[in-house]
C-alpha cells in the first residue's frame, strides 16, 4: 500500500512517506464527506422542527415529536465520532514514523466508517419525516395514528444498526455496515408502502394535483429515490436532476453510482487498512439503488472489485467476522503497559489517545514470547521482555534528551520497537483492568 503514489525513481522511504500522506489526506476528504452530509441532515431536522402546524393541526411537534428528537439523539455521538476521527488524524500527520502514521490513520477507519453509515441512516430517516410532513400537510383525510404506527415501525427497524455505530467498537460498527444493505432494502420497502398508500388515499379523497406533487417531490428527492420504483411523472422532471454523476466512476448494471474521485479515495482507504472492503461493497450496493436485492453475506459488485484492483484477496473477501478469520481466541496486547497508565497519560495519552487504543491482537505464542513465556512474572526478569524493555527504553530516552518526551516522541520510540519485535501497526480497542 505504501508504494502507491510513489513513483519508481523514489526511494522506500519517500515512497512510503508520499503513500500515508495520500492515505491522511483521503482519511481528511472522507471525513469532510461525511461532515457536509452531516450539516444537511442537521438543517434538515431544524426547518421540520420549525414548520407551523397545518391547517388540521397536525405537525412533527406534539405527539411527534419523539421523532425529531431520534435525529438529535443521534446527531450528538456522530459529531463525537467524526471530532475522534479527527483527532487520530491530526495526531497521525504529527509523527515522523510511517508506519505508526498508517497505524493512527486505521485507528480513525471504524469511527469514519460509523459516522458515514450513520449519517446515510439519519438521512434516510428525514425523509420518512419530511413523508409525514407531507402527508400530515396535504392528506386531512389520512390516519395521523396509523402514521404515527408506521414511523414507530421504522425507528425500530433503524435501532439496533444505530446502537452498534454509537458504540464505535470496530467489531459491532463492522457488522453494522455490512449489513446495512439489507437494512436499506427494507426501509425502502417501508418508504415505498407509505408514499403508495397515501397516493391512493389522496386519489380517493378527490385531491388536486398539488397534493400529489407534495408526496412525489418527497420520493423523489429521497436517500433511497435510486431504489424506489418510478412513480407517474406529475411532478417536475427537474428533480431528477441530481442522479447526474460525474463520469468514469462505478458501473453497477447499467447506473453510473459514484465518481472516480470517490473510487480513488475509496481504493486509497481500502488498500491501508482504513476502510474494509465489505464497507465499500455496501456503500455501492445502497447508492446503486440495488438494495431491495440485497442480502448479507454476498460478494462485492464486479465495479467495485476492478475499481479497488480486483487482486486475489480483494476477490476473496466477503462479510465475514474475527471468527472467521480465526482470530477469536487471539489476545489482545497492551503496545503501551497498562501498569504504566500514569505515567503515559502525563504525556498525552489521554480521551482518544488513551493507552486502551493501542491494542493488538496477536497470536497465542507470539503474545507469550515476547512477554517471556507462560509465566509472566517470570518473564518479567527476561530483559527482553516487551513491557520491561519498551518503559527502559523510553526512560532512556527522555534522560537522554533532557525533558519529558512529548507523545508523538514516545509513539516514534514504540514504532521502532514494534519492528524489530514483528508487531503489526493494527491497532484495536482494548480495556483497562
Amino acid at each position: 500500500m505504501t508504494a502507491v503514489g510513489g513513483s519508481s525513481r523514489e526511494g522506500a522511504v519517500g515512497g512510503e512517506a508520499r503513500g500515508a500522506a495520500l492515505t491522511r489526506q483521503a482519511v481528511l476528504d472522507a471525513t469532510k464527506e461525511v461532515k457536509g452530509s452531516l450539516r444537511s441532515v442537521e438543517a434538515a431536522f431544524t426547518r421540520l422542527a420549525a414548520r407551523p402546524p397545518d391547517p388540521w393541526g397536525w405537525s412533527l411537534t406534539g405527539v411527534f415529536t419523539r421523532y425529531l428528537d431520534q435525529g438529535s439523539k443521534q446527531v450528538t455521538w456522530l459529531h463525537a465520532a467524526l471530532g475522534s476521527a479527527t483527532v487520530l488524524t491530526d495526531a497521525a500527520s504529527e509523527v515522523g514514523d510511517t508506519d505508526m502514521e498508517l497505524g493512527l490513520l486505521r485507528m480513525a477507519g471504524p469511527k469514519l466508517q460509523a459516522a458515514q453509515f450513520g449519517t446515510l441512516l439519519l438521512a434516510t430517516w428525514v425523509d420518512f419525516l419530511h413523508l409525514a410532513d407531507a402527508v400530515l400537510r396535504h392528506c386531512p383525510m389520512c390516519s395521523g395514528e396509523k402514521l404515527f404506527a408506521d414511523l414507530y415501525r421504522v425507528q425500530g427497524l433503524m435501532e439496533p444498526t444505530l446502537t452498534d455505530l454509537a458504540s464505535l467498537d470496530p467489531e459491532r460498527v463492522e457488522a453494522a455496515t455490512t449489513a446495512m444493505p439489507e437494512l436499506m432494502g427494507k426501509l425502502t420497502r417501508e418508504f415505498d408502502t407509505l408514499q403508495r398508500e397515501t397516493r391512493e388515499t389522496l386519489k380517493l379523497g378527490g385531491q388536486v394535483i398539488a397534493a400529489m406533487q407534495a408526496v412525489e417531490m418527497v420520493t423523489m428527492l429521497s436517500t433511497m429515490k435510486m431504489a424506489l420504483p418510478r412513480v407517474p411523472p406529475s411532478a417536475p422532471v427537474t428533480l431528477g436532476v441530481g442522479l447526474v454523476m460525474s463520469s468514469g466512476g462505478v458501473m453497477v448494471g447499467s447506473r453510473l453510482v459514484v465518481s472516480a474521485e470517490w473510487v480513488e479515495m475509496m481504493r486509497r482507504l481500502v488498500q491501508a487498512g482504513v476502510i474494509s472492503v465489505p464497507a465499500v461493497g455496501a456503500s455501492v450496493l445502497i447508492q446503486s439503488g440495488q438494495v431491495m436485492m440485497a442480502q448479507a453475506n454476498q460478494g462485492l459488485p464486479k465495479g467495485v472489485r476492478e475499481a479497488l484492483g480486483d487482486s486475489p484477496e480483494v476477490r476473496g473477501m466477503q462479510v465475514t467476522g474475527r471468527a472467521g478469520a480465526g482470530m477469536s481466541d487471539a489476545p489482545k496486547h497492551h503496545v503501551l503497559p497498562q501498569e504504566h497508565r500514569e505515567w503515559f497519560e502525563q504525556r498525552g495519552f489521554k480521551g482518544d489517545m488513551d493507552i486502551d487504543q493501542f491494542c493488538v491482537r496477536l497470536e497465542q505464542a507470539h503474545h507469550e514470547a515476547i512477554h517471556g513465556g507462560g509465566n509472566w512474572k517470570q518473564g518479567r526478569t527476561w530483559p527482553g521482555e516487551w513491557n520491561r524493555m519498551i518503559m527502559e527504553a523510553l526512560r532512556e530516552t527522555e534522560v537522554e534528551a533532557g525533558r519529558m518526551l512529548t507523545r508523538n516522541e514516545v509513539l516514534n520510540v514504540v514504532a521502532s520497537r514494534m519492528k524489530r519485535y514483528d508487531i503489526p501497526m493494527r491497532f484495536i480497542q482494548g480495556r483497562a483492568r
